[in-house]
């Protein structure tokens, strides 16, 4: 028998029980539609939760003072901005009571530098960003959260009261691009040297910037211990890194038990193929007895029915990949994901399934290739 032949046979064998055959290679197709979808769900979701822990600041060291009552102040900031190398930013708050005509709120005012503002980039619902000379001269003008401005009645170019100074209103914020501490819609923003001339020296944080060959945890043990030992100031620095690798280590937990059910539906899948084999060996004894009879060899015989094994795994993992597709698609659109199929992952996956197909023709193979012809033909 030539190598067309088996394939043809098989074929002809498989198409025979139509019904059967589609069942089994839908069996086949959801496992491998499975996997490929956590796969590449799960890669996006680690992507996505990576980018969101990074907007609240993974390359960011906070540092606050150990003791209220001896806060740090913009020497501190200085100091360290020069021993470190990188840059330092320092925030300055103020707890006020803001006033216009027609009500007053408290809220917490924060000094801002033009390098703060654009790490947490507001979204201005109206006015426009400051110019340079503006942040760094102290005007007295300030950006107001929109839970703020509304009690107020506040629009752009108004005056306020903020615990007695006056303030015109430069923009209304909405929330910030970048995740922050800070709720921006219920804080008013000024330049910093305006909120030092309340305040003095002064600071209540300062944001130390990771150099890129450096880690946040380094950096964090440096600026304490250079504080304590030449400014004699107890202080804790904290960064993002540990929680961003215990969310990376949770989702992980998530996508491997996912990889694990889907991997059982593709096992699944692969034991329909040997259940269909197993009853199409007890189904054809008498076809099998004849092509025995006619000369046929019992590796001929195997080779048939691993052609028919090679049939159903091939067409459970193409219509698997397709399914798999389709799948990402629609879930990664109700999500809110962008899910990214790796070619690798789909040749993976595919050769996963063919191995599996393979596997689970061995045994209904053997079985044809060792049955006797007279045992064969006796079966009507």
């Amino acid at each position: 028998m030539r190598k067309f032949e088996f394939w043809k046979q098989g074929l002809e064998n498989v198409l025979a029980s139509a019904m059967r055959s589609a069942l089994t290679v839908l069996g086949m197709s959801i496992g491998v539609a499975a996997i490929l979808a956590v796969i590449t769900l799960g890669d996006a979701g680690r992507t996505q939760v990576k980018q969101e822990i990074s907007r609240l600041g993974i390359d960011r060291v906070q540092v606050t003072a150990a003791d209220p009552a001896v806060p740090l102040t913009r020497w501190d900031a200085s100091f360290l901005q020069k021993k470190l190398h990188t840059q330092v930013d320092e925030a300055v708050c103020l707890e006020s009571r803001l006033s216009t005509q027609d009500g007053n709120v408290i809220s917490l005012v924060v000094g801002c530098s033009p390098d703060y503002w654009e790490r947490i980039s507001p979204q201005l619902i109206a006015g426009k960003p400051l110019l340079p000379g503006q942040w760094y001269k102290g005007d007295s003008v300030a950006f107001v959260g929109e839970d703020i401005a509304g009690p107020l009645k506040l629009s752009v170019g108004e005056w306020f009261f903020a615990n007695g100074m006056m303030l015109c209103c430069a923009g209304i914020m909405g929330e910030g691009k970048q995740a922050s501490q800070l709720d921006l819609k219920q804080a008013v923003i000024v330049p910093q040297p305006l909120l030092h001339q309340w305040m003095g020296d002064s600071i209540q944080e300062m944001t130390i910037l990771v150099p890129e060959d450096a880690a946040p945890e380094e950096i964090a043990a440096k600026a304490e211990k250079l504080l304590l030992s030449e400014r004699s100031v107890r202080v804790k620095a904290v960064s993002m890194q540990l929680q961003a690798e215990a969310a990376d280590s949770v989702v992980m937990i998530f996508v491997d038990v996912l990889r694990w059910v889907a991997l059982i539906c593709m096992l699944v899948g692969g034991i329909g193929v040997m259940n269909i084999l197993l009853v199409s060996v007890r189904e054809r004894r008498r076809e099998i007895g004849v092509m025995q009879s006619l000369g046929a060899t019992g590796i001929q015989i195997c080779g048939l029915f691993m052609c028919e094994a090679l049939i159903y795994a091939f067409s459970g993992g193409i219509l698997g990949l397709l399914m798999g597709g389709a799948l990402i698609a629609v879930a990664g659109k109700c999500i809110g994901l962008m899910p990214l199929i790796k070619a690798h992952d789909c040749t993976v996956v595919f050769m996963a399934a063919v191995l599996l197909g393979l596997i689970s023709g061995v045994v209904p193979a053997a079985a044809a290739s060792r049955m006797k012809p007279v045992d064969a033909l006796r079966d009507e």
